[in-house]
């Protein structure tokens, strides 16, 4: 790379940084988010709006679909979310997720900076052609996305993006910034995922989709197999076709250790887990 190239490459990411400092400057000026939550390093923070909902669907890469309109995803009560773009599925949210950690213990407004091959190795993946250019893929969507997303009907956060990044292209370096909005959901509340039990549910989207749900819950409650195949955002056209994907992806799960043990009858799905202390802490009514 010659010395012309390399300056201009330094000169852009030196003008995206100081966008996102001038950018950080105004939100510490407002009421911004201060900092993110601490979580341990074996865990994942990810906010229950992400968890609860169709957002992140359960599904394969090859059945996502575009919503060319501003559609209702279906979430839990409470939350409404609304989605413009190409569907985002749980790959998507690894990524985001590890976005996420790498900058817990940054102000927001600040980037953070990774290469490639460091976050697709953090994810368990290869660092061929094919990974980084799904890699590649997975940023456009959390780039080009726009999410709207009410809680109880009072207040909603609107935003074209979880993210905004910078990607020099001969080092395959990424310059992130986190999207505020998109933050701002954690103070509506958030979820420790054990990422090494997440990890070991690759390429199974239904199980990766019911371990978030179900880590947000302290004591799962019965469901109704329609409702999780609502709240999943599964492409399976029938109950029947979706149990069958249900009992693989449960049964997923017990081998894990994530949940104990379940039983699927003809309309619901009742389920055994071991809450985490901090959730046996809340189940007894502390706070924590």
């Amino acid at each position: 790379m010659t010395n012309t190239t390399s300056d201009a490459l330094n000169n852009l990411e030196d003008r995206f940084q100081k966008l996102v400092t001038r950018k950080k400057t105004q939100q510490l000026q407002s009421n911004a988010l201060v900092t993110l939550p601490q979580w341990p390093n074996g865990m994942r923070g990810t906010p229950n709006a992400c968890l609860r909902s169709a957002l992140f669907a359960g599904v394969q890469g090859n059945e996502r679909i575009a919503y060319k309109k501003r559609t209702l995803l279906a979430a839990v009560d409470g939350i409404e979310v609304r989605y413009l773009g190409v569907q985002l599925n749980q790959s998507d949210l690894d990524v985001w997720m590890q976005i996420v950690h790498l900058s817990r213990q940054q102000l927001p407004g600040f980037c953070v900076t990774f290469s490639a091959y460091a976050l697709l190795a953090s994810l368990g993946r290869s660092s061929g052609k094919s990974q980084h250019e799904w890699l590649k893929e997975s940023m456009a969507r959390l780039g080009g996305a726009f999410v709207e997303i009410t809680f109880q009907g009072r207040h909603t956060f609107g935003e074209k993006g979880f993210l905004r990044y910078y990607r020099d292209e001969n080092t395959q370096r990424y310059v992130v910034e986190l999207t505020e909005s998109m933050l701002r959901l954690f103070e509506e509340g958030y979820t420790h995922i054990e990422f090494e039990q997440r990890q070991q549910l690759r390429k199974q989207p239904l199980a990766l989709w019911l371990h978030g749900f179900l880590s947000s819950h302290a004591a799962p409650y019965p469901m109704k197999v329609a409702t999780i195949h609502r709240l999943s955002g599964s492409s399976a056209k029938t109950l029947r076709d979706f149990k069958y994907r249900l009992r693989k992806a449960l049964d997923a799960l017990v081998s894990i250790g994530s949940i104990e043990s379940y039983v699927i009858g003809d309309e619901a799905v009742k389920l055994q887990k071991r809450p985490s202390p901090t959730q046996q802490r809340f189940l007894n009514g502390n706070s924590h």
